[in-house]
């Protein structure tokens, strides 16, 4: 079922919107009513709806205001206004701002089902993607794991026979060249994090041009296959290396406080006893990636890990992995992962149910 919120301050509309939702439908629910814009916002967090349904003109904070606030917090929901035939400019402003569709008064219950149905379609396609690409991030992990120590050992058959199991996999998909574009990224980067840590930090995987991670699945691969020829002549140069012990030091630090919120980075330049100019360029050559990057894949992988379990709320992951500000969490996990944290959870629930 379809969480709806409804958002007005005219109790006879919230009535007959109630009404529609649970006699006329059967995907959908009410699961909060609001106000007005302010009590909207304030009660998404905790109600978590797929779809928020609200007039444009309230009291506090109007529809048109709530659906800029959803946007900028980066607030995943589905939004439809209600709208009065003088307040239709509004109607269209608001679909600038990602509102899917409207609804004008007096309410008729045709048209509040068509925007329901086409809303549907949308969240099912939506929650089949997030399922998708979730499925497709825990098996690059296992993927990435396997083969980077086959390349660590630089036993190649093995490298070679994983990448076209990975490729044919990749086929059944049937995805555009976007999304296959999206997908061996994936792996790169869960790949380069696994190499990293096998090198002592000495290892970073051959940066393709953007150019090269366009194509079809074929090309793809032949150009992950010479990123992987790259990363075992670097090994074969690199193994007997001695590692910076100073560097490793603060890595430990890091990974044992990236959750810790008084932990910055001055507290990791301290101790490998560098400048923070220094430490910023030699943490980036020792990981691949920069200090900010390598801090939110922490808390991306520990908030992914979190969020499996049920027990946990969306909004206490948050907080168990560095941030103070729920917004703040959302708009970097979906910026990371391309999904939103209750999107993930979602689709959690929508496996085990």
């Amino acid at each position: 079922m379809y969480k709806v919120m409804i958002v007005d301050d005219e109790p006879s509309v919230k009535r007959s919107l109630k009404t529609i939702i649970e006699k006329e439908t059967s995907s959908f629910e009410v699961s909060a009513f609001a106000e007005n814009g302010q009590e909207a916002l304030d009660l998404i967090s905790e109600s978590l709806p797929d779809v928020v349904i609200t007039d444009i003109r309230m009291p506090v904070m109007d529809g048109l205001r709530l659906a800029e606030e959803v946007v900028s917090r980066g607030i995943q929901t589905e939004m439809i206004i209600i709208s009065g035939y003088s307040d239709f400019s509004y109607a269209k402003q608001a679909l600038r701002h990602g509102v899917s569709d409207y609804l004008l008064k007096p309410l008729d219950v045709d048209e509040v089902l068509r925007a329901l149905s086409l809303t549907q379609k949308k969240l099912g396609n939506e929650r089949k993607n997030i399922i998708e690409r979730s499925e497709w991030i825990a098996m690059c992990k296992v993927e990435a794991e396997t083969m980077a120590k086959n390349l660590w050992v630089l036993n190649m058959a093995a490298v070679w026979e994983q990448l076209e199991g990975i490729h044919e996999r990749l086929q059944t998909y049937r995805a555009n060249s976007v999304r296959l574009k999206e997908k061996f990224l994936h792996l790169f980067y869960l790949l380069q994090a696994e190499i990293v840590g096998l090198s002592g930090n000495r290892i970073q995987l051959k940066t393709l041009t953007e150019h090269q991670w366009n194509g079809q699945a074929e090309q793809l691969k032949r150009h992950f296959e010479l990123v992987l020829q790259c990363a075992m002549e670097e090994i074969r140069l690199i193994r007997n290396w001695s590692s910076h012990k100073n560097m490793l030091e603060s890595l430990k630090q890091i990974n044992q406080n990236f959750a810790n919120e008084s932990f910055s980075m001055m507290n990791a330049v301290e101790l490998a006893g560098m400048s923070p100019t220094y430490f910023s360029k030699s943490f980036k050559e020792e990981v691949g990636v920069s200090y900010t990057q390598y801090i939110a894949k922490l808390r991306m992988d520990k908030a992914i890990e979190l969020l499996c379990d049920p027990k946990n709320k969306v909004y206490e992951v948050a907080y168990a992995v560095g941030y103070n500000e729920y917004a703040h969490f959302a708009k970097v996990f979906k910026k990371y992962f391309k999904f939103s944290p209750t999107d993930y959870r979602h689709s959690l629930e929508g496996r085990r149910g």
